[in-house]
Protein backbone atom coordinates (compact mmCIF):
# COMPACT_ATOMS: atom_id res chain seq x y z
CA UNK A 1 0.00 0.00 0.00
CA UNK A 2 1.38 3.74 -0.81
CA UNK A 3 2.29 6.08 1.87
CA UNK A 4 0.08 8.99 1.94
CA UNK A 5 1.70 11.90 0.41
CA UNK A 6 3.07 14.31 2.70
CA UNK A 7 0.19 17.16 2.49
CA UNK A 8 -2.08 14.41 3.66
CA UNK A 9 0.40 13.85 6.57
CA UNK A 10 0.64 17.38 7.22
CA UNK A 11 -3.49 17.74 7.19
CA UNK A 12 -3.80 15.14 9.56
CA UNK A 13 -0.88 16.28 11.90
CA UNK A 14 -2.95 19.75 12.39
CA UNK A 15 -5.98 17.32 12.93
CA UNK A 16 -4.64 15.92 15.64
CA UNK A 17 -2.76 18.69 17.52
CA UNK A 18 -6.75 20.42 17.15
CA UNK A 19 -7.91 17.67 19.07
CA UNK A 20 -5.21 17.60 21.80
CA UNK A 21 -6.16 21.76 22.02
CA UNK A 22 -9.89 21.14 22.29
CA UNK A 23 -9.08 18.38 25.15
CA UNK A 24 -6.80 20.79 26.98
CA UNK A 25 -9.25 23.24 26.89
CA UNK A 26 -12.18 21.13 27.90
CA UNK A 27 -10.56 19.67 30.97
CA UNK A 28 -9.88 23.33 32.08
CA UNK A 29 -13.77 24.17 31.68
CA UNK A 30 -14.62 20.93 34.47
CA UNK A 31 -15.56 23.03 37.58
CA UNK A 32 -14.51 26.09 36.60
CA UNK A 33 -16.93 28.32 37.19
CA UNK A 34 -17.40 26.33 41.01
CA UNK A 35 -15.19 28.85 43.12
CA UNK A 36 -16.66 32.57 43.43
CA UNK A 37 -14.33 34.85 42.24
CA UNK A 38 -10.96 35.96 44.65
CA UNK A 39 -10.11 39.06 45.11
CA UNK A 40 -7.35 38.62 42.22
CA UNK A 41 -10.07 38.16 40.24
CA UNK A 42 -12.13 40.82 41.70
CA UNK A 43 -9.09 43.04 40.77
CA UNK A 44 -8.96 42.17 36.76
CA UNK A 45 -12.76 43.08 36.95
CA UNK A 46 -13.24 46.01 39.12
CA UNK A 47 -10.00 47.78 37.50
CA UNK A 48 -10.50 46.70 33.98
CA UNK A 49 -14.23 48.64 34.73
CA UNK A 50 -12.43 51.71 34.76
CA UNK A 51 -11.87 54.35 31.61
CA UNK A 52 -9.10 53.55 29.80
CA UNK A 53 -7.29 57.05 30.49
CA UNK A 54 -7.12 55.24 34.14
CA UNK A 55 -5.95 52.01 33.48
CA UNK A 56 -3.04 53.21 31.53
CA UNK A 57 -3.00 55.94 33.48
CA UNK A 58 -3.65 56.54 37.16
CA UNK A 59 -3.72 52.82 37.45
CA UNK A 60 -0.37 52.35 35.73
CA UNK A 61 2.10 54.11 38.25
CA UNK A 62 0.31 52.87 41.05
CA UNK A 63 -0.38 49.14 40.41
CA UNK A 64 2.43 46.84 41.14
CA UNK A 65 1.33 44.79 37.59
CA UNK A 66 1.48 46.55 34.01
CA UNK A 67 -1.94 47.37 32.98
CA UNK A 68 -2.00 44.94 29.95
CA UNK A 69 -4.03 42.48 31.62
CA UNK A 70 -6.61 44.73 32.96
CA UNK A 71 -6.85 46.49 29.40
CA UNK A 72 -7.79 42.45 27.98
CA UNK A 73 -10.28 42.45 31.39
CA UNK A 74 -11.98 45.40 30.01
CA UNK A 75 -12.44 44.22 26.63
CA UNK A 76 -13.71 40.85 28.20
CA UNK A 77 -16.08 42.90 30.23
CA UNK A 78 -17.48 45.17 27.57
CA UNK A 79 -18.40 42.22 25.31
CA UNK A 80 -19.39 39.62 28.29
CA UNK A 81 -20.11 41.55 31.33
CA UNK A 82 -18.06 42.32 34.76
CA UNK A 83 -18.02 38.79 35.43
CA UNK A 84 -15.21 36.17 36.89
CA UNK A 85 -16.40 33.32 34.36
CA UNK A 86 -15.07 34.55 31.35
CA UNK A 87 -11.88 36.27 32.26
CA UNK A 88 -10.99 32.43 33.57
CA UNK A 89 -13.07 30.79 29.86
CA UNK A 90 -10.41 33.44 28.09
CA UNK A 91 -7.43 31.74 30.37
CA UNK A 92 -8.20 28.33 29.33
CA UNK A 93 -8.29 29.10 25.93
CA UNK A 94 -4.61 30.64 25.87
CA UNK A 95 -3.33 27.56 27.87
CA UNK A 96 -5.10 25.41 25.29
CA UNK A 97 -3.75 27.48 22.43
CA UNK A 98 -0.61 27.55 24.12
CA UNK A 99 0.23 23.99 22.66
CA UNK A 100 0.35 24.77 19.14
CA UNK A 101 3.38 27.12 19.04
CA UNK A 102 5.17 24.80 21.48
CA UNK A 103 4.29 21.67 19.02
CA UNK A 104 5.73 23.96 16.37
CA UNK A 105 8.71 25.10 18.25
CA UNK A 106 9.80 21.22 19.16
CA UNK A 107 8.78 19.53 15.50
CA UNK A 108 10.90 21.96 13.82
CA UNK A 109 13.61 22.06 16.54
CA UNK A 110 13.62 18.34 17.76
CA UNK A 111 11.55 16.80 16.10
CA UNK A 112 7.92 14.90 15.71
CA UNK A 113 7.98 12.70 18.46
CA UNK A 114 9.29 15.75 20.84
CA UNK A 115 6.47 17.29 19.75
CA UNK A 116 3.55 15.11 20.42
CA UNK A 117 5.30 14.48 23.66
CA UNK A 118 5.76 18.08 24.54
CA UNK A 119 1.92 19.30 24.06
CA UNK A 120 0.58 16.52 25.95
CA UNK A 121 2.90 17.24 28.86
CA UNK A 122 1.86 20.74 28.63
CA UNK A 123 -1.67 19.41 28.35
CA UNK A 124 -1.85 17.62 31.34
CA UNK A 125 0.50 20.30 33.35
CA UNK A 126 -1.14 20.41 36.93
CA UNK A 127 0.16 24.00 37.13
CA UNK A 128 -0.91 25.07 34.00
CA UNK A 129 -3.85 23.69 34.51
CA UNK A 130 -4.62 25.89 37.89
CA UNK A 131 -3.47 28.80 36.49
CA UNK A 132 -5.94 28.00 33.09
CA UNK A 133 -8.50 28.56 34.89
CA UNK A 134 -8.06 31.98 37.15
CA UNK A 135 -9.37 35.26 35.70
CA UNK A 136 -5.36 36.43 35.64
CA UNK A 137 -2.71 36.98 33.46
CA UNK A 138 -0.05 33.83 33.98
CA UNK A 139 -2.13 31.66 31.39
CA UNK A 140 -1.83 34.31 28.45
CA UNK A 141 1.35 34.97 29.54
CA UNK A 142 2.26 31.24 28.61
CA UNK A 143 0.85 31.46 25.75
CA UNK A 144 2.87 34.71 24.45
CA UNK A 145 5.95 33.15 25.67
CA UNK A 146 5.57 29.82 24.00
CA UNK A 147 4.95 32.29 20.79
CA UNK A 148 8.59 33.77 21.68
CA UNK A 149 10.08 30.56 22.03
CA UNK A 150 8.97 29.59 18.73
CA UNK A 151 9.95 32.92 17.23
CA UNK A 152 13.55 32.91 19.02
CA UNK A 153 13.85 29.96 17.22
CA UNK A 154 12.83 30.67 13.89
CA UNK A 155 15.32 34.02 14.33
CA UNK A 156 18.24 31.07 14.64
CA UNK A 157 17.35 29.27 11.83
CA UNK A 158 16.91 32.62 9.86
CA UNK A 159 20.74 33.27 11.18
CA UNK A 160 21.85 29.68 10.28
CA UNK A 161 20.88 29.85 6.55
CA UNK A 162 22.37 33.93 6.29
CA UNK A 163 18.67 35.37 6.06
CA UNK A 164 17.92 39.16 7.30
CA UNK A 165 15.61 37.58 9.64
CA UNK A 166 12.97 40.36 9.69
CA UNK A 167 9.84 38.40 10.31
CA UNK A 168 11.89 36.79 13.48
CA UNK A 169 12.84 39.65 14.53
CA UNK A 170 9.78 41.28 14.74
CA UNK A 171 7.78 38.53 15.89
CA UNK A 172 10.60 37.87 19.09
CA UNK A 173 10.07 41.71 19.77
CA UNK A 174 6.52 41.88 19.51
CA UNK A 175 6.06 38.80 22.26
CA UNK A 176 8.65 40.31 24.52
CA UNK A 177 7.52 43.33 24.49
CA UNK A 178 3.97 42.23 25.44
CA UNK A 179 4.93 40.12 27.77
CA UNK A 180 6.09 43.06 29.47
CA UNK A 181 3.03 44.70 29.33
CA UNK A 182 1.31 41.99 31.14
CA UNK A 183 4.07 41.41 34.42
CA UNK A 184 7.06 42.85 35.19
CA UNK A 185 8.59 39.02 35.27
CA UNK A 186 8.35 38.55 31.98
CA UNK A 187 11.80 40.75 32.17
CA UNK A 188 13.14 37.47 33.13
CA UNK A 189 11.67 35.27 30.57
CA UNK A 190 13.33 37.56 28.11
CA UNK A 191 16.64 37.47 28.97
CA UNK A 192 16.21 33.69 29.63
CA UNK A 193 15.09 33.39 25.86
CA UNK A 194 18.34 35.60 25.09
CA UNK A 195 20.25 32.60 26.87
CA UNK A 196 18.50 30.44 24.23
CA UNK A 197 19.53 32.04 21.04
CA UNK A 198 23.24 32.73 21.88
CA UNK A 199 23.50 28.99 22.98
CA UNK A 200 21.85 27.75 20.32
CA UNK A 201 24.08 29.63 18.19
CA UNK A 202 27.67 28.71 19.61
CA UNK A 203 26.63 25.30 19.92
CA UNK A 204 25.39 24.89 16.54
CA UNK A 205 29.09 27.01 15.18
CA UNK A 206 26.71 28.61 12.64
CA UNK A 207 25.59 32.14 11.95
CA UNK A 208 26.65 33.28 15.57
CA UNK A 209 27.58 36.88 14.35
CA UNK A 210 24.39 37.34 12.19
CA UNK A 211 22.32 35.40 14.91
CA UNK A 212 23.82 37.97 17.63
CA UNK A 213 22.81 41.16 15.87
CA UNK A 214 19.19 39.75 14.63
CA UNK A 215 19.19 38.92 18.37
CA UNK A 216 19.87 42.42 19.38
CA UNK A 217 17.44 43.73 17.09
CA UNK A 218 14.45 42.09 18.50
CA UNK A 219 15.55 42.87 21.79
CA UNK A 220 15.42 46.60 20.55
CA UNK A 221 11.86 45.93 19.47
CA UNK A 222 10.96 44.05 22.42
CA UNK A 223 12.07 47.46 24.53
CA UNK A 224 10.96 49.93 22.31
CA UNK A 225 7.50 48.35 23.32
CA UNK A 226 7.40 47.53 26.40
CA UNK A 227 9.07 51.34 27.30
CA UNK A 228 6.37 52.32 29.57
CA UNK A 229 6.07 49.16 31.78
CA UNK A 230 10.04 48.97 32.33
CA UNK A 231 9.65 53.01 33.58
CA UNK A 232 6.48 52.10 35.24
CA UNK A 233 8.31 48.77 37.28
CA UNK A 234 11.29 51.27 37.77
CA UNK A 235 9.48 53.85 39.44
CA UNK A 236 7.81 51.08 42.04
CA UNK A 237 11.42 49.68 42.38
CA UNK A 238 12.84 53.15 43.60
CA UNK A 239 10.03 53.87 45.53
CA UNK A 240 9.66 50.47 47.15
CA UNK A 241 5.19 50.83 46.31
CA UNK A 242 5.31 46.86 46.53
CA UNK A 243 1.88 45.51 46.94
CA UNK A 244 3.93 42.36 47.94
CA UNK A 245 6.25 43.35 49.90
CA UNK A 246 5.27 41.16 52.63
CA UNK A 247 6.93 38.27 50.51
CA UNK A 248 9.83 36.71 52.24
CA UNK A 249 12.95 36.09 49.83
CA UNK A 250 13.12 32.67 48.97
CA UNK A 251 16.05 30.49 49.76
CA UNK A 252 17.99 27.79 47.98
CA UNK A 253 15.53 25.09 49.67
CA UNK A 254 12.57 26.98 49.28
CA UNK A 255 13.06 28.04 44.87
CA UNK A 256 13.82 24.40 44.66
CA UNK A 257 10.62 23.27 46.32
CA UNK A 258 8.88 25.93 44.57
CA UNK A 259 10.25 24.41 41.05
CA UNK A 260 9.64 20.33 42.49
CA UNK A 261 6.49 21.20 43.05
CA UNK A 262 5.31 23.54 40.69
CA UNK A 263 6.87 22.54 37.38
CA UNK A 264 8.10 18.90 37.53
CA UNK A 265 5.74 17.03 39.41
CA UNK A 266 2.87 19.03 40.34
CA UNK A 267 0.08 18.02 42.72
CA UNK A 268 0.63 13.83 42.87
CA UNK A 269 2.32 13.22 45.69
CA UNK A 270 4.01 10.67 46.59
CA UNK A 271 4.84 9.52 43.42
CA UNK A 272 6.30 12.36 42.30
CA UNK A 273 9.81 10.95 42.55
CA UNK A 274 8.95 8.82 39.84
CA UNK A 275 7.57 11.66 37.50
CA UNK A 276 10.56 13.61 38.79
CA UNK A 277 12.79 10.71 37.68
CA UNK A 278 11.47 10.14 34.16
CA UNK A 279 11.95 14.08 33.90
CA UNK A 280 15.45 14.45 34.79
CA UNK A 281 16.70 11.45 32.82
CA UNK A 282 15.14 13.36 29.74
CA UNK A 283 16.51 16.28 30.21
CA UNK A 284 19.74 14.69 30.68
CA UNK A 285 19.57 12.21 28.01
CA UNK A 286 19.15 15.21 25.19
CA UNK A 287 21.81 17.24 26.62
CA UNK A 288 24.08 14.23 26.70
CA UNK A 289 23.51 13.14 23.41
CA UNK A 290 25.64 15.95 21.77
CA UNK A 291 25.64 13.78 18.25
CA UNK A 292 22.06 13.17 17.73
CA UNK A 293 19.99 15.76 15.91
CA UNK A 294 18.78 18.83 17.47
CA UNK A 295 21.81 18.98 20.43
CA UNK A 296 22.21 23.04 20.09
CA UNK A 297 18.13 23.17 20.61
CA UNK A 298 18.27 20.94 24.04
CA UNK A 299 21.29 22.21 25.20
CA UNK A 300 19.57 25.89 24.52
CA UNK A 301 16.59 24.99 26.39
CA UNK A 302 19.24 23.95 29.06
CA UNK A 303 20.66 27.20 29.11
CA UNK A 304 16.99 28.75 29.04
CA UNK A 305 15.69 27.00 32.18
CA UNK A 306 18.79 27.46 34.43
CA UNK A 307 19.11 31.54 33.90
CA UNK A 308 15.46 31.75 34.58
CA UNK A 309 15.69 29.10 37.98
CA UNK A 310 19.05 31.02 38.90
CA UNK A 311 17.52 34.90 38.04
CA UNK A 312 13.99 34.30 39.84
CA UNK A 313 15.17 33.88 43.02
CA UNK A 314 17.99 36.46 42.76
CA UNK A 315 15.82 39.24 41.55
CA UNK A 316 13.37 38.27 44.36
CA UNK A 317 15.81 39.11 47.08
CA UNK A 318 15.10 42.73 46.73
CA UNK A 319 12.25 42.55 44.63
CA UNK A 320 8.96 40.39 45.66
CA UNK A 321 7.91 37.87 43.36
CA UNK A 322 5.51 35.03 43.88
CA UNK A 323 7.46 32.14 42.23
CA UNK A 324 4.55 29.71 42.76
CA UNK A 325 2.60 31.59 40.03
CA UNK A 326 5.20 33.75 37.89
CA UNK A 327 7.60 31.05 37.27
CA UNK A 328 4.61 29.13 34.88
CA UNK A 329 6.31 29.70 31.62
CA UNK A 330 9.21 28.01 32.29
CA UNK A 331 6.87 24.50 31.71
CA UNK A 332 7.38 24.85 28.22
CA UNK A 333 10.74 24.75 27.91
CA UNK A 334 11.10 22.12 30.36
CA UNK A 335 8.27 19.93 28.80
CA UNK A 336 9.99 20.58 25.57
CA UNK A 337 13.62 19.47 27.09
CA UNK A 338 12.27 16.34 28.37
CA UNK A 339 10.24 15.21 25.30
CA UNK A 340 13.27 16.04 23.64
CA UNK A 341 15.70 13.83 25.42
CA UNK A 342 12.69 11.03 25.70
CA UNK A 343 12.48 11.55 21.91
CA UNK A 344 16.05 10.13 21.43
CA UNK A 345 14.87 6.43 23.17
CA UNK A 346 14.09 2.97 21.04
CA UNK A 347 10.48 3.02 20.15
CA UNK A 348 9.56 0.75 22.47
CA UNK A 349 11.19 2.51 25.40
CA UNK A 350 9.94 6.11 23.82
CA UNK A 351 5.88 4.95 24.26
CA UNK A 352 6.73 3.20 27.67
CA UNK A 353 8.41 6.16 29.31
CA UNK A 354 6.04 8.71 27.65
CA UNK A 355 3.26 6.73 28.62
CA UNK A 356 4.07 6.28 32.61
CA UNK A 357 5.02 10.29 32.54
CA UNK A 358 1.64 11.37 30.90
CA UNK A 359 -0.28 9.21 33.11
CA UNK A 360 1.80 10.56 36.28
CA UNK A 361 0.74 14.38 34.79
CA UNK A 362 -2.55 13.31 34.59
CA UNK A 363 -2.72 12.09 37.92
CA UNK A 364 -1.41 15.27 38.89
CA UNK A 365 -4.31 17.25 37.57
CA UNK A 366 -6.72 14.56 39.40
CA UNK A 367 -5.33 15.37 42.77
CA UNK A 368 -5.58 19.08 42.01
CA UNK A 369 -9.33 18.72 41.31
CA UNK A 370 -9.54 17.01 44.48
CA UNK A 371 -6.75 19.77 46.07
CA UNK A 372 -8.70 22.16 48.99
CA UNK A 373 -9.08 25.53 47.72
CA UNK A 374 -6.50 28.12 49.04
CA UNK A 375 -8.71 31.25 47.63
CA UNK A 376 -11.24 33.03 49.66
CA UNK A 377 -14.43 31.33 49.87
CA UNK A 378 -16.39 34.83 49.93
CA UNK A 379 -19.67 32.54 48.58
CA UNK A 380 -19.53 30.87 51.92
CA UNK A 381 -19.09 34.16 53.49
CA UNK A 382 -21.97 35.60 51.82
CA UNK A 383 -24.30 32.56 52.60
CA UNK A 384 -23.44 33.25 56.32
CA UNK A 385 -24.68 37.06 56.18
CA UNK A 386 -27.70 35.95 53.80
CA UNK A 387 -29.31 33.90 56.78
CA UNK A 388 -28.01 36.05 59.79
CA UNK A 389 -27.70 39.66 59.22
CA UNK A 390 -30.58 42.02 58.98
CA UNK A 391 -31.87 45.31 57.56
CA UNK A 392 -30.48 47.21 60.30
CA UNK A 393 -27.29 45.50 60.63
CA UNK A 394 -24.10 47.04 58.73
CA UNK A 395 -21.01 44.98 56.62
CA UNK A 396 -17.78 46.95 57.27
CA UNK A 397 -15.51 45.32 54.84
CA UNK A 398 -11.52 46.34 55.47
CA UNK A 399 -8.80 46.27 53.68
CA UNK A 400 -9.39 46.16 49.98
CA UNK A 401 -12.09 46.84 47.44
CA UNK A 402 -11.90 44.23 45.75
CA UNK A 403 -12.69 42.15 48.56
CA UNK A 404 -16.00 43.84 48.87
CA UNK A 405 -15.96 43.19 45.08
CA UNK A 406 -15.56 39.84 45.66
CA UNK A 407 -18.20 40.00 48.12
CA UNK A 408 -21.10 41.57 46.59
CA UNK A 409 -21.23 39.41 43.64
CA UNK A 410 -20.93 36.27 45.44
CA UNK A 411 -23.89 37.49 47.42
CA UNK A 412 -25.37 38.71 43.92
CA UNK A 413 -25.74 35.04 42.79
CA UNK A 414 -27.47 34.20 46.33
CA UNK A 415 -30.00 37.19 45.75
CA UNK A 416 -28.02 39.47 47.43
CA UNK A 417 -27.25 40.79 51.05
CA UNK A 418 -30.34 42.74 53.60
CA UNK A 419 -27.38 44.62 54.79
CA UNK A 420 -25.67 48.18 53.39
CA UNK A 421 -21.93 47.24 52.96
CA UNK A 422 -19.39 49.89 54.01
CA UNK A 423 -15.68 49.53 53.05
CA UNK A 424 -12.74 50.83 55.17
CA UNK A 425 -9.62 50.32 52.68
CA UNK A 426 -6.10 50.50 53.52
CA UNK A 427 -3.90 53.22 53.29
CA UNK A 428 -1.65 52.30 50.14
CA UNK A 429 -2.67 54.31 47.38
CA UNK A 430 -3.70 51.28 45.09
CA UNK A 431 -6.75 50.52 47.98
CA UNK A 432 -7.57 53.86 48.61
CA UNK A 433 -7.78 55.13 45.33
CA UNK A 434 -9.56 52.53 43.91
CA UNK A 435 -12.00 52.69 46.41
CA UNK A 436 -12.58 56.08 46.00
CA UNK A 437 -13.06 55.28 41.88
CA UNK A 438 -14.85 51.71 42.28
CA UNK A 439 -16.72 52.09 45.47
CA UNK A 440 -17.58 55.95 46.52
CA UNK A 441 -20.71 55.89 48.27
CA UNK A 442 -19.65 52.49 50.48
CA UNK A 443 -15.86 54.24 51.17
CA UNK A 444 -15.33 55.62 54.55
CA UNK A 445 -12.58 56.28 57.03
CA UNK A 446 -11.98 54.72 60.50
CA UNK A 447 -13.02 58.42 61.93
CA UNK A 448 -16.01 58.74 59.96
CA UNK A 449 -17.09 55.33 60.84
CA UNK A 450 -19.30 55.10 63.69
CA UNK A 451 -21.58 57.87 62.12
CA UNK A 452 -21.58 55.72 59.52
CA UNK A 453 -22.63 52.94 61.99
CA UNK A 454 -25.18 55.02 63.82
CA UNK A 455 -28.30 53.22 64.61
CA UNK A 456 -26.60 49.72 63.69
CA UNK A 457 -27.76 46.52 65.47
CA UNK A 458 -25.05 44.68 64.78
CA UNK A 459 -21.98 45.42 62.47
CA UNK A 460 -20.11 42.16 60.54
CA UNK A 461 -16.72 42.81 60.25
CA UNK A 462 -15.12 41.12 56.88
CA UNK A 463 -12.17 41.00 55.65
CA UNK A 464 -9.43 38.29 53.91
CA UNK A 465 -6.84 36.84 57.00
CA UNK A 466 -3.46 39.00 55.78
CA UNK A 467 -0.01 37.77 56.68
CA UNK A 468 1.47 38.64 60.12
CA UNK A 469 4.40 40.67 59.01
CA UNK A 470 1.68 43.38 57.39
CA UNK A 471 -1.30 42.74 59.51
CA UNK A 472 -0.19 46.02 61.79
CA UNK A 473 0.72 48.43 58.79
CA UNK A 474 -2.20 50.38 58.09
CA UNK A 475 -0.53 50.67 54.35
CA UNK A 476 -1.76 46.83 54.23
CA UNK A 477 -4.89 46.44 56.57
CA UNK A 478 -7.49 48.34 58.21
CA UNK A 479 -8.71 45.13 60.42
CA UNK A 480 -7.04 46.58 63.53
CA UNK A 481 -7.80 49.89 63.77
CA UNK A 482 -11.50 49.41 62.75
CA UNK A 483 -11.58 46.55 65.74
CA UNK A 484 -10.01 49.26 67.41
CA UNK A 485 -12.56 52.07 66.29
CA UNK A 486 -15.61 49.95 67.45
CA UNK A 487 -13.96 49.40 70.99
CA UNK A 488 -13.50 53.09 71.08
CA UNK A 489 -17.31 53.35 70.94
CA UNK A 490 -18.22 51.24 73.64
CA UNK A 491 -18.38 47.59 70.83
CA UNK A 492 -17.88 44.17 71.52
CA UNK A 493 -17.31 41.15 69.89
CA UNK A 494 -20.16 38.96 69.79
CA UNK A 495 -19.12 36.23 67.64
CA UNK A 496 -16.04 35.21 65.52
CA UNK A 497 -17.36 33.05 62.38
CA UNK A 498 -14.30 33.17 60.66
CA UNK A 499 -13.15 30.15 58.24
CA UNK A 500 -9.89 29.75 57.13
CA UNK A 501 -9.87 32.32 53.98
CA UNK A 502 -12.27 34.94 55.05
CA UNK A 503 -12.78 36.65 58.40
CA UNK A 504 -16.06 36.80 59.77
CA UNK A 505 -17.03 38.90 63.16
CA UNK A 506 -19.88 40.33 64.56
CA UNK A 507 -19.40 43.06 67.11
CA UNK A 508 -22.07 44.96 68.98
CA UNK A 509 -22.09 48.64 68.92
CA UNK A 510 -23.41 50.97 71.42
CA UNK A 511 -21.50 53.40 71.15
CA UNK A 512 -22.53 53.91 67.43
Amino acid sequence: MASRNPADRTASAWLWLGGIVAFAFLIRCYRIAADPVWIDEAASIGLGSLPWSVVFGEMARIEASPPGYYAIAKVIGMVAGPQGLPLRLVSAAAAAFAIVPLWMFCREALGSRAAWTAGLIVALHALLFRMSQDGRTYAILFLMFCCALLAAWRLVAAARRGEAGVAAILALGLCQGGMLWLHHTAGIANLALNAFVLTVLVASRQGVWRGVVLLVAADAVGLAIGAAPIWWALQHAVEGAFVTRWIEPPGLEEASLIYTRGLVAPYHQPVSIITGMLSIAGVLIGVFAARQPGWPARLGLLALLGSAALLFPLVSQSWPVMLDRTVLFMAAPLAASIAGGLALLPRSAFLGTVAVLLALHAHGIVGYIDWPTHKERWDDAAGLLRARASPGDRVVVTDSVFAAISLRMAAIEQGGLAAPILLVPAASPLESRSAELLDPASNTTIGDLCRRLHGAEFVWLVARPVPEAVEADPGFSTWRPVRAALRRAGGEEVDDLSSPTVLVQRWRVPGC
